[in-house]
């Protein structure tokens, strides 16, 4: 498929699937970063389990720690810069940035969302019981979509046009260039430490889903409309910086 992959004239179906057809197809960019997170997030649960935290839903805990640690990677926060080539060919004829970043977004969704609440489903009915998915399912759900919403916004203010390695390394000495390039390489691992779902789940999950009141499908609607805030406000933040100051992809 390659760069000459156009997503103007398709409908969003169309360019989700051309989207994720891409991710599958060599050099497996986006694949292998989620991978290797997958991998990285299995370590350091053996090496720190997810025991000792004060929050009260194990199942929600466990579905957000993979959540967030597999999304910790260029994959969500250089969203653009990894097939840049394609992006400037799309942008160049006509095709929204927005759109993109949608189109980019569902596929990440199908690629690890879907899977991750698909596991949390089944943690949910074994461990506890169906019921409980009106709530475990939102709970894992707000911190993937909040996650896209801030890897949107970071992806157009720090886009980072991907490059062979052994080209970076000749490069190494140009400060500028190398530095921007290993400040977006450690940036998702610092919003996963700043997010610390390892310990507990970000405040906004544990203020509103042990303690809050009302029936449990309300409750479950209302966390997952807060993440779907989160990613419009995003999404529509990132087009208004590109709007501004262009998409600066270096």
């Amino acid at each position: 498929m390659g760069d000459r992959v156009v997503l103007a004239d398709r409908s969003l179906p169309a360019q989700v699937v051309a989207e994720i057809a891409w991710s599958f197809t060599t050099p497996w960019t986006w694949l292998s970063g989620v991978a290797v997170n997958l991998v990285l997030s299995l370590l350091w649960l053996a090496r720190f389990p997810l025991t000792g935290t004060s929050h009260g839903d194990w199942v929600v805990l466990v579905g957000t720690y993979f959540a967030v640690f597999i999304l910790a990677d260029v994959t969500t926060t250089n969203v653009l810069g990894l097939d840049a080539n394609r992006v400037r060919l799309n942008l160049g004829r006509g095709v929204p940035l927005w759109r993109l970043l949608l189109t980019k977004n569902c596929a990440l969704l199908v690629i690890v969302g879907l899977p991750t609440l698909a596991f949390t489903a089944v943690l949910t009915i074994y461990s506890e019981s169906s019921y409980r998915l009106v709530l475990t399912l939102p709970g894992v759900a707000l911190p993937i979509l909040a996650w896209l919403g801030v890897g949107n916004l970071v992806s157009v203010l720090l886009p980072v046009a991907s490059r062979p390695l052994l080209q970076r390394w000749r490069e190494r000495r140009q400060v500028r260039p190398t530095t921007r390039w290993l400040v977006h390489l450690a940036l998702p691992y610092a919003l996963l430490f700043a997010v610390d779902p390892i310990s507990d789940l970000p405040l906004v999950l544990r203020r509103h889903l042990p303690s809050a009141h009302g029936a449990p499908e309300l409750r479950g609607l209302f966390i997952a409309l807060t993440g779907m805030v989160i990613w419009i406000a995003g999404t529509l933040t990132a087009q208004q910086v590109v709007a501004h100051r262009g998409l600066r992809m270096r």
